[in-house]
């Protein structure tokens, strides 16, 4: 009896450790070998009692015209491997079988289905001439299992190390602050602004990671938003927000106007030369081919507009207007100048969006080209920012290796590209407004509430220009082309997420940032050193067989964690690294 009891329970705790890694359980199943499918695949089996094609378009190609997945016949029963990472729409022809089938074409349809189908599970398609449908016959795995895990440890981490910490501070009450004499400088500092920074570059190296596999966590391939898209305009925003602080902070130690212009300006040189050269560890290093943008080099472009800009227009004492208005006001009126820089900026960016194109492309195309739209614009890539990148860099300077070019096809894009610049440039403006706000505004209840009021009226003013839609706005939301719906939209998530660390960092003295604080001190050196590290062990590492959301999301999470550290050893010894 308890032979029986003990053997039932190793069989539920197998399982259950199964379902967490995402074991199948078996190594074939009639007659197919489940060892060869990978992450986010799946078996399908077909039957068929005439000559049909199955095709199928995924929704992450937008009006992309079917594409042949595989030729049933009576004679035969046929499997293939499919993929499950997003979902599908499939139809079913009679007797076709061309490449690619548009979908207004509905001759000899048989059926048309959207199947939900999961990671390392078997399907059976039965096509018959009175309908369609597809069986289970081997359920999938449970590709959150892992997520949630790993949810649960860090949240337990995070309250035992909560727990310490009050009791250490209990055991040794010392005056000194946590980063030593350093400190005493950063004191000025918002922990807000350095945490909100940390939180930025974590999730960026995770995202640049892999991001354990997850779609959603990581870039939308055109028009959308997902997870990953929010970071880099994070972390551009911020950088918005404290440039009033240092600015001020340099106006109140007596340095003239042009010797802070010249710091900006160097600044942003080293800044763009340092991403020039980590393109390399990613592409070509031939002359040739060396693609000239990025990350960095957007960052640049736009601090050297945004902090020029204001350290040339703000006055070094500024006198906010008499009356209720004018101090109600006086952070926007602050600002007043950079709102101009920024309407220019959004004017020049839609002008040449939708007047300046390809002669052969249709003004004011915002789509990827190739197979969108059943190939009614395939070359015109990008539209006008897509052109512009390709006329003025060359087409072997872009990026080459883009998810729109691997998904739709056409011509290269790149998406830290020439025209977005414009746009990168007014979040940074707009992250300016948010760091007025600090320097202007002494309670927390003003912060907070301006900054939350800031969120909506971004956040609805984007979702506007988007059409409350993916697809069909005026300005769709995409990270590729940084359309002003896109900067709208990230900047009030970045404003609420500010908004939240502030609360509980400065306001509420409930939480010292911690584990984002201290990589947000060192946020330049923790980029530069996780892109060069980007193939080193111990950083990164492979095993055998890597086909599960677990594994990259072990490694994931292994190569965040070793950055974090890293980012803490530096904050102890007092190393904080600063272009």
């Amino acid at each position: 009896m308890n032979e029986s009891v003990s053997e039932d329970t190793w069989l539920w705790v197998r399982g259950v450790l199964r379902s967490w890694l995402e074991d199948p359980g078996v190594e074939e199943f009639r007659g197919l070998n489940m060892s060869e499918l990978q992450m986010d695949q799946a078996y399908m089996m077909g039957i068929a009692d005439g000559d049909v094609g199955v095709y199928s378009v995924s929704d992450d190609c937008f009006r992309c015209p079917f594409e042949l997945q595989k030729s049933l016949d009576p004679s035969s029963n046929s499997s293939w491997i499919v993929s499950t990472a997003k979902r599908s729409t499939w139809r079913v022809y009679s007797g076709a079988d061309e490449q690619f089938i548009t979908a207004r074409n509905t001759t000899g349809l048989l059926c048309q289905m959207r199947p939900n189908l999961g990671e390392f599970g078997v399907y059976t398609l039965n096509a018959t001439s009175e309908g369609c449908d597809i069986r289970t016959e081997k359920e999938p795995v449970d590709i959150y299992m892992p997520l949630l895990l790993l949810l649960g440890v860090l949240i337990g981490a995070s309250i035992l190390y909560g727990v310490l910490r009050l009791i250490m501070s209990r055991v040794r009450r010392s005056a000194k602050l946590r980063y030593g004499d350093k400190e005493l400088a950063l004191q000025q500092r918002l922990r807000a602004l350095d945490t909100f920074r940390g939180i930025a570059i974590v999730f960026m190296i995770f995202v640049n990671d892999g991001a354990g596999g997850y779609w959603w966590l990581e870039h939308a391939t055109w028009n959308g938003l997902s997870a990953g898209d929010l970071v880099f305009p994070a972390f551009l925003w911020i950088m918005g927000v404290c440039i009033p602080l240092s600015i001020k902070s340099a106006f109140a130690k007596g340095i003239p106007r042009w010797k802070i212009v010249l710091h900006i300006f160097k600044r942003s040189c080293i800044m763009f030369l340092l991403g020039v050269s980590l393109n390399t560890i990613y592409g070509s290093n031939l002359l040739g081919e060396l693609r000239i943008f990025g990350v960095l080099q957007r960052l640049a472009v736009s601090y050297l507009v945004a902090a020029g800009f204001y350290a040339l227009t703000a006055p070094k004492y500024y006198t906010p207007p008499r009356g209720a208005c004018g101090q109600a006001l006086k952070d926007v009126l602050s600002c007043a100048w950079c709102w101009v820089l920024a309407a220019v900026l959004v004017a020049a960016h839609t002008a040449i969006t939708f007047i300046i194109h390809h002669p052969d492309c249709p003004p004011g195309y915002l789509g990827p080209g190739g197979k969108h739209d059943d190939w009614v614009s395939p070359e015109c890539s990008g539209g006008a920012a897509g052109f512009i990148d390709r006329l003025l860099l060359g087409d072997r300077h872009l990026y080459q290796n883009s998810d729109a070019r691997s998904v739709y096809g056409g011509p290269v894009t790149d998406p830290e590209g020439l025209l977005g610049c414009l746009t990168s440039a007014v979040q940074a403006l707009v992250g300016i407004q948010a760091g007025a706000t600090v320097l202007l505004q002494r309670s927390h209840k003003a912060r907070v509430s301006r900054w939350l009021a800031w969120a909506l009226v971004l956040a609805l003013a984007g979702a506007l220009l988007a059409g409350f839609s993916r697809e069909h706005g005026v300005l769709p939301i995409n990270k590729n082309l940084w359309s002003m719906s896109f900067v709208l939209v990230t900047s009030a998530v970045s404003l609420a997420i500010l908004s939240i660390c502030y609360t509980f960092t400065d306001a509420w003295r409930l939480w010292g940032g911690g584990p984002f604080r201290a990589p947000g001190l060192n946020a330049i050196a923790l980029y530069i050193g996780h892109s060069i590290c980007a193939h080193i062990f111990p950083f990164h590492w492979k095993i055998p067989t890597m086909r599960t959301h677990a594994v990259y999301l072990v490694e994931a999470v292994w190569g965040t964690a070793l950055w974090v550290i890293i980012a803490h050893v530096m904050a102890r010894k007092k190393v904080f690294i600063t272009l």
